[in-house]
């Protein structure tokens, strides 16, 4: 399946930032999985290439001239392949996520709900079903600061939260889990087209678990990044000088398109 992606994220200041340097992770790798057929990054500053400890492709922008907004612009052609995951795709043993961060802790509620469950496919597909049914999809109820245990708690997030709860009951069972950020193609194009989801490592081989959408198979999805959680992952993240209070506003859309 060829799908053709543009995301387009907007930043904007009550006054112009002084200088700034962001971490982008946009830009997805060539899998098995998935193949780049063609890829652009657009930025207003000076960019460079690195490649994080997660193996993550990410472009560092310097912004050193005062700037009222920030637009980044994505936008390429994917081929998805249907194959299952790898075994080998990353620097780090499996059980480098085993290590909880603060946004993966579990807390008391959460390592009961947990301990239910075992370290097999098939008990951690029920997992990721009661989790859905546990934590209603509720754009705006959440930030991207709310932990594991506040989104368990309050009964409500969006797809960050729901993959940092169930990586937290991996974690907690002795399965490795990852976060994953990237994007979704759905039928309806109006449906949210960014999105996170998380692998775990069962066996010999990781495995998708979409909890939001209940899906344990990754065919429609782009992988952009991988980490312990949402701050490793983050498609955006850095520092600025001045600006003030910081408004975001990301548009993307993802379109299945002739070729494949």
């Amino acid at each position: 399946m060829r799908l053709s992606i543009r995301h387009e994220t907007r930043y904007t200041y009550e006054s112009p930032i002084e200088d700034s340097i962001q971490y982008i992770r946009l830009t997805p790798r060539t899998t098995p999985q998935q193949r780049i057929h063609d890829w652009k990054l657009n930025t207003p500053g000076e960019t460079s290439q690195m490649v994080d400890g997660f193996g993550n492709l990410v472009t560092v922008m310097t912004l050193t001239n005062a700037a009222p907004e920030i637009t980044l612009t994505a936008e390429g052609v994917v081929d998805l392949t249907g194959k299952p995951l790898t075994r080998d795709d990353s620097p780090f043993p499996p059980q480098v996520f085993l290590r909880q961060t603060d946004l993966t802790e579990a807390d008391d509620a959460l390592k009961a709900f947990a301990n239910e469950y075992s370290p097999n496919k098939r008990s951690l597909i029920k997992l990721m079903n009661h989790l859905r049914d546990h934590i209603t999809f509720t754009p705006g109820a959440t930030t991207v600061t709310h932990t594991a245990r506040e989104a368990f708690q309050q009964k409500e997030g969006v797809c960050q939260d729901h993959t940092h709860v169930f990586i937290a009951c991996c974690r907690h069972i002795g399965v490795p889990a990852r976060y994953v950020s990237g994007y979704i193609h759905a039928a309806d194009d109006d449906h949210v087209a960014t999105h996170a989801w998380a692998e775990a490592w069962i066996g010999s081989n990781w495995h998708t678990f979409d909890v939001v959408n209940t899906l344990n198979v990754a065919e429609s999805h782009i992988k952009l990044a991988v980490g312990l959680d949402y701050q490793d992952a983050a498609p955006v993240r850095g520092v600025r000088t001045g600006g003030g209070t910081e408004r975001m506003e990301t548009l993307a859309r993802v379109t299945r398109t002739n070729g494949q």
